[in-house]
Parts: C-alpha cells; structure tokens; sequence
C-alpha cells in the first residue's frame, strides 16, 4: 500500500516538468474542448414538473402514464379569475370572460390553415361560458351552455344564471366561487399526451391532430369530440415529450390576451397548473441561477484577495472553476438530459469544489515559496504533498454526489451523476493547468518571507485545544452530539410543491388564492378497470364508486372539495329525464333504466362521457380534485382510501374477476415520493459512509485511523438534521442532499489533516506535537475552504425556492460544524485514543506495512 501512495506522490511532484514540455498542446486541447462543448450550454433543458421526478420505469409513472392513454391527456392551465366589482356575473365581467373566451376559441380565423399558433395546443376549454346543463324534452336529453352567446341583458337574467350554476352540484369550487366572486376557466392542452409507441410498436393519432380545425356551430367542443375517444390500450405506453420551449410560447400568449384592457380591466386573472409552473421554472431558475451564481463568484474573489493578496491568485482560480461550469454545463446540454431545479446546486458545487482545490495548491506554493524554496521546487512540493490529497478528496465528494444515482427520484439521481463529473472536472483543469498557470503568472506574497495570515495568527491560539485536552473536548461534543440527536428523532418527511416557492412570489399568490377561493389544485384519479364491457352499466358497480365518492369527501383529513364520475352524470341526467326533480337525482336500480338514461347522456354529450368511460363501459374514471397537501397527507389520505377500497369493493371484485382499481394522480405522486425520499436518505448518506470509510482505510492503513477520521464527519450531518428538527422544517427532495453533499465535503478537511498528521507523526513520533503541527500547516487552507464554502451555500437564501434556501442555510451550517470539528474533535480524537499508525493492517507483496 506504501508503494502506491509513494506512487502516486511521485506522479504529482514530477506532473510539473511533464506538462512544461507539452504546454501548447495541452492548451490548444483545453481551449478546443472548451469550445466544443461551450455550444452545449445553451441547450440546457428545464423540466421541474411532478411526473419528471419519476424514472421511466417507475410503477408509479406507468400506472400514470396508462391512464393518461386511455382517457388522454390532463395537463391543465386553470385560469382562476376576480372579478374586480366583485361579481362575476355582473355586465362587465361577463362581457370580459366572453371575450376572452371568444379569443381563445375563435383564435384561427385570423389565420391561414399552414400558421402555427401556441394555442393550437389548447385542445378543450370550460368555463360558465359553455359549461353543460341537461334538459329533457320528449324524452330526449339536450346539452345546453350555461351563457353562451346570448349575454344576459338585465340583474334578473344574470341572478338566475348565478341561482343555477351554484346549485349544480358539480360545478362550485371548480367554475365559481361560493361567493360569486371569483370564476375559473379550464384549459386543458395536448401537452405530452400523444403515443408515440406501445411495447415498442406502432404509433397513435395525436389528440391535436385528431381535432385540428372548429366546428362552425360548437366551436372548440365540437372539434375536439372526435379526438376524444379514448379507448383500452395494452402494454407500456411511451409519450412523446413536449418540447420545454412550448410552454413559455403558450404562458406569453395567453398572457397577452389577459393583458388585454378590456379583460383585464374588469377581471384580475390568476392562472396555475403544470404548463404554469413550466413557464416559471424555465424562466425563473436561470434568473436566480445568474443572480446567486453571480454573488458566488464575487465573494470567491473577495476570499481569494483576502487570502492571498495577489491578482494571480484570483484570476487563475476564477478560470478554472468557470472553465470546468462551460465544460459541465456544455455536457448536460449536449446530453439532452432534462434539468430540475437542482442545476443550481450542480454549478455551486463545481464552484465551490474547484476553488477549494486552487486553495489548498496556491496555499502550499506560498508556504513552500515563505520557506525559501525557488518557484520550481515549490510547485514541485507543493503538487506532492497536496496532489494526492486533492485526489482523495475530488474522489471522496464523487462518491458521496455519486451514491445519489441509486436514489430512484430521477432529478436527484441526475443531479448526483452530474455533480460528481463536475467535481472531477474540476479537480483534473486543477492539477493540469494551474502548474502552467503559475509558470505563467504566480502570485508574490506581500508580506515576504516568512510571514504569515492573520488567520494562522488565530489558528495559533487554538491549536493546543484539542491535544492537550482531549477528554473534555470530546465530552463536550458528545453532549452536543447528544442533543442534536434529540432534534434528529423531531425531524420529519415531508414534500409540498406549492410550499417550495416563497411567499410573495406572484406564481405563489396565485396558487393561494385558488385553495383559498376555489376547489385548489391538487388531484387524484381513481381508475377502476373491470375488464368486461359494459360493467360500468351495472348498478350495483355505480353505487360502490358513488359511496367511495362521498368516502373521500368525508375521510378525517381530507381536503378533497369535489369528485366527478360516471355517477355524476347518471344522477344529473335522471334527474333532467324526470323535470329536474331533486328526488330523481340518485342512481337508477333498474339496469335496463341505467342503460337508458346512459344512452341518452351519450347522445346529448359525448364528449363529457368519454373522458370518464371507455366506449365499451369497461373501464371508468374517478376525478378527485382537493386542495394543496403534502406528502404526508396525501400519503395517509392515499392509504385510507386504498383500504375503503380493498374493504368494500370485494364484492366488485369477485363479481368482476380480474379487474383493477389503480390510484394515480399527482397526490399519489407526491406521497410516494416520501416514501423515495425516506429510504434514499437511508440508503445514499449509508452507501456514502460506507465507500469512504474504506478509503480512508485504504489510505490511512490502519482501522483506528479510519474510524476516528470518521467521527467528525458525522458530526456535521447530526447538527443540521437535529436544528431542522428542532426548527420543524421538513426533510425534502432538495434537504435530502444535504447528508451525501456534506460528508462528501467535509471529508476533505479531514483527508488534509491526516494526511498532514500522518507525515508529522513519522517525523517527530509525538503524538501531540504531530496535531499541533498539522493543525498549524492545514488550519489556514481548511479555515478558508470552509469559510469560502459556507459562504457560498449561504446565497442559497436568496433563492426563491424555499427548499433550496433550506438547503443552503443548512448546508453552510454543517460545513462550519465540520470544521470545527476537524480543529477540535479529530486532534483530540488522535490524541486520546493514540493514533500512531503502529497497528498493522495491511500486507502486500510479503512485506508489513504499516501506515501509508
């Protein structure tokens, strides 16, 4: 083992001289790699929605993906409107919402049939303007709209239509407000709704084109009837992804028409849903990535002159970390991998990692140049005794961003595979260019000889600390560690997509005001596939899912303000077939009166009923619409409803032999990401621990070594999960990181100190005197790192994100806990439990090694 890591020693110190001789080819390979993959930066894809945390392999996202096949697509732009007099049947806000409305609908007759529009992706509209009323007459059922084109003209005509929206028992809380004071307007879209193959084969007609071009008479609900019958389908479905670029060209132009004076005027519009918030992350995330980054490369230049006082030492290191960003960022776009919001954290990382490299080999040139050595010999020096040591910790911090990719939450994985890359990157423009760069340019110290940082002058002062009292020092971090962990048992799981964005924000208001106004927007569906035509004719099938609709309603925990099924439209259309009368509005016992009444539905509104039943009545939909919840909710609410299920549709089951009730949706999305979230906190920070416990073994040769340069590496996690814990601030897709990032960040504080300790011990045989000393040599370099890195992590509360400034905030916190720890903790571990490298744990080739 001695004979590797003298090895490698070797390779370091000699790398100088071997990349002098070939400089301008190194260069010229540096600059032509740098530009060929700098086209690749702008291709960067921004994809932060639910269904894109989830593996295409994942259950859960086929399960969500099947349903989607068979009743097409739901992604939503849900335009929550005030009326700004209050009511949104007065004259004014009628007349706006019709307009609006007109727009939208009538938008292709002001242009040719070869123009391309964004809101050709709008594919179904809904509003009070053309939502459905059922009327009988002669035994026939006719769908009416509510206002239609004839706008009412006097108080009395508007307060009947407001009489008779608000008792439909349907459409409060979705298309108005209790109140009347605020309205909603239903866009559904073609967003990643079309097949492009099933188990591999074959291909499907696209909801979009099926329904190009608007009936005359009915306008957009015509002309999508016949895109919509959605039918069975068998096997793995594949979407075809829609182009990210899609969703600000829709946002920008509906927009424009709420932009309008003469909607927006009388309307104040607040529009949510998943096309929204892909707008806002696409746009949003490379604004505050530019704003946080920028302050990032500020303060590194302002740590860098403070440290070093020389202009070189700031240039080549901001080249460096800048070059390795170009070098990642130009891979991920070149990749076509889609990026969440955790890019941001990918660029800090590379950052943070890469000055903290230039650090600690600009430190050791400077403290080898104070010791009179010529600027050769220094580099030399310095890229032996810190080469290896940037290797170990590039390689550790890789390990611990790598062992993400096991987790199953997609962005995280990415984010893990991407981060580790970066670090390496980093590490590698590091040992190959900054040798050539001090040839260069170097930096001069301006105190001369033999002086030293005000830091070293503090360091100075608490080197002693941990050596010469090591059982109180550890006592006392065993009392603190005590306590944190007590914080620890208080942390808890949890996820809310809409409680990630800071308040203030209008996209946040926005959201607010629809769970405070309206039905809000969150969703479960329910699809019950009972594998035989027509089943969903059969009564007794129907009262099942009309009780399992007044279940969710009513369940403890619920927030669940409306359901819509099959049922609701039997009972809506009995009651129409008997002159409206409210006792008729129930579910008809006679099957062949069932049959009937569903015959008539089907004739006077198709549409409606193939978005909740396939053709053949075999397989049906249960839409559930709630307020916001997170993970934790919706996973009890999930778990209460899957067992109402497995309880009382035995019956159902065994009649129907075969069938499958499968829940989906984005509640059941989010409440198995708690369960990711959970063991993958388990699994990443353990298979972490575990990978770089046993380098240090490897490195250190002896097993004491190891454990003890373990120890203060877990103390840092321990600290912020228990102050996030006692804070009650949940652990969440983007807090999760903080354990896997930080031992693999603070472990390379702890490398450079026992790799230093290690060499002082065989020097001087004192224990001691070898921590002191180390302490004395390494303090400076890890002092700064660590100030630079926290730091750093603190801009992150500037974010708009509020996991992400969690993230930040505690991060930076558990990098400060780490180097204390490495100042106090390890010297005192190493000096009570007599950390000599004597014991003997390894052999090779015959030969006794002990130590490295």
């Amino acid at each position: 083992m001695e004979n590797v890591v003298k090895g490698f020693s070797d390779f370091f110190e000699n790398l100088p001289s071997k990349l002098r001789r070939r400089r301008f080819l190194l260069v010229a390979v540096f600059l032509v790699i740098t530009v060929l993959l700098g086209g690749g930066s702008g291709g960067i894809v921004m994809n932060n929605s639910l269904d894109s945390f989830f593996k295409e392999d994942d259950p859960v996202k086929k399960e969500y993906d099947h349903f989607k096949a068979v009743f097409g697509g739901d992604e939503y732009v849900y335009i929550v409107y005030k009326a700004r007099d209050g009511d949104i049947f007065s004259k004014k806000s009628v007349q706006a919402l019709k307009g609006f409305y007109d727009d939208i609908a009538n938008y292709r007759l002001t242009l040719s049939p070869s123009d391309k529009s964004p809101l050709d992706h709008i594919v179904e509209i809904k509003s009070l303007i053309n939502i459905k009323f059922l009327e009988a007459s002669d035994d026939t059922l006719y769908s009416r709209r509510l206002i239609g084109d004839n706008l009412p003209e006097n108080a009395v005509e508007r307060e009947i239509l407001r009489k008779k929206a608000l008792n439909h028992p349907d459409y409060p809380h979705l298309f108005l407000s209790k109140d009347s004071g605020y309205g909603g307007i239903l866009l559904r879209t073609d967003f990643n709704s079309e097949i492009v193959s099933s188990d591999g084969a074959g291909s499907a007609e696209t909801e979009t084109e099926a329904g190009a071009g608007f009936d005359e008479d009915e306008e957009f609900d015509e002309a999508y009837e016949s895109s919509s019958g959605f039918k069975e389908v068998a096997g793995d479905m594949v979407f075809k992804k829609t182009d990210m670029a899609e969703y600000p060209l829709l946002l920008s132009a509906l927009r424009s028409l709420m932009a309008k004076p003469a909607y927006s005027d009388a309307l104040e519009f607040h529009p949510v849903g998943k096309p929204v918030m892909m707008d806002f992350f696409a746009k949003v995330v490379f604004e505050d990535l530019g704003r946080i980054m920028g302050y990032v490369l500020l303060l590194i230049v302002a740590m860098l002159w403070l440290l070093f006082r020389s202009l070189s030492a700031v240039v080549w290191p901001v080249v460096l970390i800048v070059s390795a960003v170009v070098w990642v960022t130009g891979i991920i776009g070149w990749s076509g991998v889609e990026m969440s919001i955790m890019f941001q954290i990918i660029i800090f990382m590379i950052l943070a990692v890469g000055v903290a490299d230039a650090v600690h080999i600009l430190s050791g040139y400077l403290f080898f140049r104070n010791r009179k050595l010529d600027h050769g010999d220094a580099l030399n020096a310095v890229m032996k005794k810190s080469g290896l040591a940037c290797f170990l910790t590039s390689a550790t911090t890789a390990v611990g961003l790598m062992s993400l990719s096991l987790v199953p939450i997609k962005p995280i994985a990415v984010f893990g595979i991407f981060s580790a890359l970066g670090v390496l990157i980093a590490f590698a423009l590091t040992v190959f260019l900054m040798p050539l760069m001090l040839d260069l340019w170097s930096p001069v110290s301006k105190k001369g000889a033999g002086g030293s940082h005000f830091i070293q002058g503090l360091i100075r002062k608490t080197e002693n600390t941990g050596p010469n009292n090591p059982g109180v020092v550890i006592m006392v971090f065993a009392v603190l560690g005590v306590f944190f962990f007590t914080g620890l048992m208080q942390l808890r799981i949890d996820s809310d997509e809409i409680e990630v964005l800071k308040k203030g924000l209008p996209l946040r208001a926005s959201f607010d005001v629809v769970n405070d106004n309206m039905g809000g927007t969150g969703n479960m569906e329910i699809s019950i596939d009972l594998k035989t035509g027509n089943a969903l004719k059969d009564p007794e099938v129907l009262n099942k899912i009309e009780a399992l609709q007044a279940y969710v309603k009513t369940v403890e925990g619920s927030k669940v303000v409306k359901t819509w099924s099959l049922v609701n439209v039997v009972k809506d259309s009995y009651k129409a077939l008997n002159k409206g009368d409210d006792r008729f509005y129930i579910i008809p016992q006679n099957p062949a009166v069932l049959s009937q009444t569903l015959f008539l539905f089907d004739n006077a509104n198709p549409k409606d009923r193939r978005r909740l039943v396939t053709d053949d009545y075999s397989n049906g939909r249960i839409e559930i619409h709630s307020r916001n919840a997170g993970s934790v909710e919706a996973l009890a609410f999930k778990e209460k409803v899957r067992n109402y299920i497995d309880l009382n549709f035995k019956s159902i089951k065994a009649k129907y032999p075969g069938c499958e009730i499968t829940l989906t949706g984005n509640m059941i999305m989010v409440s198995k990401m708690l369960d990711y979230i959970s063991w993958s906190q388990i699994k990443s920070f353990g298979l972490t621990l575990v990978v770089i416990s046993g380098i240090l073994f490897i490195v250190f040769g002896n097993f004491k070594a190891g454990v003890i340069a373990i120890v203060p590496n877990v103390f840092p996690i321990l600290t912020a999960f228990g102050i996030m814990g006692f804070l009650d601030i949940p652990l969440d897709m983007d807090t999760l990181l903080i354990a896997p990032v930080i031992i693999g960040l603070a472990v390379d504080d702890t490398i450079h100190f026992m790799t230093h300790y290690k060499l002082e011990v065989d020097r001087y045989g004192d224990i001691k005197k070898a921590a002191v000393s180390s302490i004395r040599e390494a303090g400076q370099a890890i002092c700064f790192t660590s100030v630079i890195l926290a730091a750093g992590f603190s801009m992150f509360f500037m974010s708009f994100h509020n996991g992400l400034s969690h993230f930040g905030i505690f991060s930076a916190i558990a990098i400060i806990t780490a180097f204390i720890a490495d100042i106090y903790l390890l010297p005192a571990l190493c000096a009570f439990f007599q950390a000599d490298f004597n014991e003997v744990t390894f052999k090779a080739a015959g030969e006794v090694e002990s130590g490295i």
